[in-house]
């Protein structure tokens, strides 16, 4: 989660499974809006003939066509594992309930109901929290052994997810790190979650400390936080240290970072080239904020492509592919600064947003993403909370559903080289390939004033397709993008025709299907809503 300033493009490429071990992990899964969203980038691929979604109003359409190709190359293999979730490590030992235990079976249900994932445990408050082994548990700056092994027994109700552990490096606000310290930490995280524990990262955003929220760390350098030096607070052990005795201490471990904010010069990529040998994982972050010092507004997030996005993208594929290892953002979302204005990131429009943006990271090549979440329903948080129990599953989380309905059944895919003709709408669409023979096809229509109306062409022979749609309920599109959806006082949002409950249940099934002729299918998708069509 970032304290401080520093949008999706449409190329195609590919994501990897879950699993463990070093080289092994390579192959791992991992406002108001007016209707001027009509210029909101366009591109990446698009579909025409079954009607998908709805508007209030009867809207003008473009007519467009996209070409459903053979899988791109040099990308990895997507499942439900890819697009997951990153959570504040206070959420372990704050709420005044357990969050992260076994009881919370909404929370339990919300993540199964994804298929899989990766829980990336971290965030600013992972500088903050010192490990207590035999403290009470829920207590303030602090993790015990007791909110370790409720974590470890939510976890294990969740079988198809894994986590990615924060270890505290600042030691900020008053808290304390050690290698030692982090040594101990470790051996018990490993031990309670088993094979369930992707990596260990440690700290967070190393390329802002020794700003206001680490200034014991005044005049760290990134030499000095790979291998120790003197900071403003004296003395301390750097990257390497911590590593070495995580090492020691839990055999095989498997380790991660930098985990920096953004796409510095000098962090990330020097990064994979200092510790290619001992990392698994090179991570990194990325919020709309850290590139674009607007306000936070709808149009802004839904302009694709997102060229800052790409850009770090392709600097981290480069690194990675140099250093032999996968790359994850791992902390990831619009703006960081969510409540302000708010209606913007807690709104339905974050949904059709997080579609183009998980779609971005497969293209480049990234082995997944994490979602970041506060619980704070005024947010971008994907599911709220009231320290504890699930309040809310917020529009974002419905594109979490959406991606992974792709792979239902663990099922497994490889992006398609996809085109879409012009059409001058704020239209996108990818494709992919599944393992069960399914070739999905997603088209997201962020445009407020015409449907798409897309006309698939494919390369192979298929007989049947069937559509379900994302869709916002309101009077007009731009109503509809602005919806923050009925747990934030505003209408229903719908995926399949139905709505997704607290506890994760959700009877969404197919809204209409269409016969493919001549290899070809028109699909007609409503101003702001997206399709996910199902050809085979």
């Amino acid at each position: 989660m970032k304290p401080q300033n520093s949008l999706l493009a449409s190329t195609n490429q590919h994501h990897a499974p879950l699993s463990m071990n070093r080289r092994g992990f390579i192959s791992f899964s991992a406002c108001a809006v007016a209707s001027m969203l009509a210029s909101c980038g366009g591109g990446g691929s698009g579909a025409n003939g079954a009607a998908a979604g709805s508007s209030a109003t009867s809207p003008t359409s473009a007519a467009m066509t996209l070409s459903v190709q053979q899988p791109l190359p040099d990308t990895v293999t997507l499942d439900a594992g890819f697009a997951s979730l990153s959570y504040e490590k206070g959420h372990m030992s704050t709420s005044s309930q357990v969050y992260f235990g076994p009881d919370n079976t909404n929370l339990i249900g919300l993540l199964n109901a994804l298929g899989g994932g990766v829980l990336r445990i971290g965030g600013n408050s992972v500088d903050r929290i010192t490990w207590t082994p035999e403290g009470a548990g829920r207590t303030k700056a602090q993790v015990s052994r007791i909110d370790v092994a409720n974590l470890a027994g939510c976890i294990k109700l969740c079988p198809n997810w894994k986590v990615i552990y924060g270890i505290n490096f600042a030691g900020a606000r008053g808290s304390t790190s050690s290698p030692a310290l982090a040594a101990d930490e470790a051996a018990y995280v490993a031990q309670q979650l088993g094979s369930q524990l992707l990596a260990f990262e440690i700290g967070n955003e190393p390329d802002l400390y020794g700003g206001d929220s680490t200034q014991n760390l005044g005049g760290i350098t990134y030499n000095i936080f790979l291998n120790g030096g003197t900071v403003a607070q004296g003395t301390i052990a750097g990257w390497n240290q911590f590593a070495r005795a995580i090492s020691n201490a839990v055999n095989g471990a498997v380790l991660c970072g930098p985990a920096a904010s953004s796409d510095a010069a000098g962090w990330a990529e020097s990064f994979a080239t200092n510790e290619s040998a001992r990392i698994a994982l090179l991570t990194e972050h990325y919020y709309i904020s850290n590139y674009n010092n607007a306000a936070p507004s709808i149009a802004g997030m839904l302009n694709y492509p997102d060229e800052s996005l790409v850009a770090e993208l392709r600097s981290l594929q480069a690194a990675a592919k140099t250093a032999g290892v996968p790359f994850r953002i791992d902390e990831a979302n619009s703006y960081f600064s969510s409540t302000k204005p708010g209606g913007v990131c807690n709104v339905f429009a974050s949904a059709l947003w997080a579609i183009d943006f998980i779609f971005t990271h497969a293209e480049y090549g990234a082995s997944g993403l994490n979602f970041h979440n506060n619980g704070s329903i005024g947010s971008y948080t994907a599911i709220g909370d009231a320290r504890g129990p699930i309040t809310a599953v917020q529009p974002l989380f419905y594109a979490l559903m959406f991606f992974s309905q792709i792979f239902a059944g663990g099922a497994n895919g490889q992006l398609l080289t996809t085109a879409l003709s012009a059409s001058g709408a704020a239209v996108s669409a990818f494709a992919v390939a599944t393992s069960n023979g399914a070739t999905y096809v997603v088209v997201n229509n962020k445009d407020t004033n015409r449907r798409a109306d897309v006309t698939i062409a494919l390369d192979a022979p298929s007989s049947r397709a069937t559509v379900m749609t994302l869709a916002s309920s309101a009077d007009s599109a731009a109503a509809q993008l602005a919806n923050p959806g009925i747990y934030n006082g505003g209408t229903a949002i719908t995926f399949g025709g139905q709505p997704i409950a607290l506890d994760g249940t959700w009877q969404g099934a197919p809204q209409q299907s269409s016969d493919v002729k001549d290899q070809r299918v028109a699909v007609q998708v409503a101003p702001a809503s997206a399709a996910l069509i199902r050809i085979q």
